[in-house]
């Protein structure tokens, strides 16, 4: 990763500098002495035995540097203002483009993206009040074109409080909806908190997947538990919640249902997710279809943590959770949201269980979530509002839709991605210089060797985003007003341009080493940083 940046990086100045018209003397990927060395016309290409880092070497880079008055002209100190800040900015410059370049392909590849078609409608919510219903198609809102889902999500969280016009194609048929979306504070479980409109739907359809709290049920009675994922009934298969729920609605006697079981299978290199395929005899036992002791999963609880604030009010797996300060918990999505966007308060939560003996109880408690500093997959620490309880849901398929002008849409998104990205690191710096961000979130080369280790192992898509949020990294420090980086020579570029005359060679010398100085203390923080985090933790 350091390497590729760092060649990307050197390569800009390399480049900038001989369209300019500047004598390239050396041209090096790493420091020390040379592993490899190559001479080509004016310029020595070599690989130094650091490998960390790179640079460029020009004539006349330093003024007090003599140089042969035949290459005057190609001189980098006898260039216009101009010709050098372009040979200084096209080091960054490259680190962006690169970036840009990474975002560019990644988007490139998608042929497909979710369609603006509504998968579940949430209980209770604004659309299901205003009739939308699953499989609804979202053609306009106020007017504007919708084709993907990510455009319905952006106008429906920007529209937050404000009724919004849908025009929606149902079995062929155009219908129209009018849906003022919920304010809704979201916090993640750093903290961060934003506002967004919120209408109560999904993407993707339900799955299939079963609750069952009764043990003494037609479903606890034929066998299935909580998890189990239906993928027929009667012979007829199943893809969604819904549709297994009205084909269990259909009258009669018992019925065959088809299910898988997820489990987790050990092996030497991994842990891996399986299931067993089982078949079970459902007997309706007068029952009407819907009252067979199945609910949706989403409601059930998977995991607690042990010294948590969800296990101190007694919840346990297996529970359904049905209440949250008196108002029914329609999906588990929500139960999070609402928690999260309060934080500090106590709830007060209900639950239901089963009896050992047959049936369930109602259960409630008062709870109130902890902040706790908690250390992330890539060793960084931070702040995170603990719940502790935990469900486990299986991913349904919402309906795809081919990208119309893939090729103009990624150069878009990736710009825009780009843009993104600088705004937030140049917002990160300002914190971290004003003290309100800790010292301690700046690495080193260890951090950066865990963030390529950790997204190198998710694949080669995390690891290519990685590499675009560390060259923009790259980029923007090397900006940063620091006598001996890039945006260290911009200003004295500036000083001199306002003074009219060049530095002395005992003033640059003293800009140099202010600049040695400051380079030097960030990087022993980051070395104690990276050494505090990562090896005596």
């Amino acid at each position: 990763m350091v390497g590729a940046l760092v060649t990307v990086h050197e390569l800009g100045h390399f480049l900038m500098a001989r369209a300019v018209g500047v004598k390239v003397l050396r041209f090096s990927l790493g420091f020390g002495p040379a592993l490899v060395s190559l001479r080509r016309g004016d310029t020595e290409y070599r690989i130094g035995v650091v490998p960390l880092g790179g640079y460029v070497r020009m004539c006349g880079e330093d003024p007090a540097e003599a140089f042969a008055e035949a290459d005057r002209d190609r001189a980098f100190s006898e260039k216009s203002l101009p010709a050098r800040l372009a040979v200084v900015f096209a080091g960054p410059a490259a680190n962006l483009l690169c970036a840009l370049g990474i975002y560019f392909a990644l988007f490139a590849g998608q042929r497909e993206l979710p369609a603006a078609v509504i998968g579940d409608v949430l209980a209770g919510g604004p659309a299901a009040r205003a009739g939308v219903q699953p499989g609804d198609r979202v053609v306009e809102i106020n007017g504007r074109l919708v084709r993907y889902w990510e455009e319905l999500e952006e106008r429906v969280g920007a529209g937050a409080g404000n009724m919004l016009r849908f025009k929606l194609l149902r079995d062929r048929r155009e219908v129209y909806a009018y849906i003022t979306p919920a304010t809704q504070v979201l916090r993640n479980r750093a903290g961060e908190q934003s506002r967004q409109g919120l209408i109560g739907i999904t993407q993707a359809p339900r799955a299939a997947q079963i609750g069952v709290l009764d043990p003494s049920s037609p479903a606890g009675r034929a066998g299935l538990r909580t998890g189990d994922r239906i993928i027929a009934v009667g012979g007829r298969p199943i893809d969604s919640f819904d549709e297994m729920r009205r084909e269990l609605g259909r009258s009669r006697l018992r019925t065959q249902i088809a299910y898988l079981r997820p489990r987790r299978a050990a092996v030497d290199f991994a842990d891996i997710s399986v299931a067993e395929a089982g078949l079970a005899d459902l007997l309706y036992e007068g029952r009407a279809g819907h009252d067979v002791g199945i609910a949706p999963a989403e409601l059930f609880v998977a995991t607690v943590d042990a010294d948590s604030p969800a296990a101190a009010a007694g919840l346990r797996p297996g529970d359904m959770v049905t209440s949250l300060d008196g108002a029914p918990v329609a999906h588990w999505l929500l139960l999070e949201q609402a928690l999260l966007a309060a934080p500090d308060r106590e709830f007060r939560l209900a639950w239901r269980r089963a009896r050992p003996g047959g049936g369930d109880q109602l259960l409630e408690a008062t709870l109130r979530q902890d902040r706790r500093q908690v250390t992330d997959e890539y060793g960084q620490r931070h702040q995170a509002v603990i719940f502790g309880a935990r469900n486990e849901l299986a991913s349904g398929a919402g309906v795809m839709v081919p990208i119309e002008g893939r090729w103009t849409r990624a150069a878009a998104q990736a710009v825009e991605r780009t843009g993104e990205t600088v705004g937030l690191m140049a917002r990160a710096f300002v914190l971290l210089l004003g003290g309100e961000l800790p010292h301690d979130t700046v690495g080193g080369p260890i951090m950066v060797y865990q963030m390529a280790s950790v997204s190198g192992a998710k694949g080669w898509d995390a690891f290519l985003l990685m590499l675009a949020l560390v060259s923009i990294n790259l980029g923007l420090i090397n900006l940063l007003p620091i006598p001996a980086l890039d945006g260290g020579h911009v200003v004295v570029f500036a000083v001199e341009a306002l003074r009219r005359r060049r530095l002395s060679p005992r003033a640059r010398d003293g800009v140099a080493m202010a600049g040695v100085v400051l380079i030097v203390s960030l990087t022993v923080l980051a070395l104690r940083n990276d050494i505090v985090r990562y090896l005596l933790r």
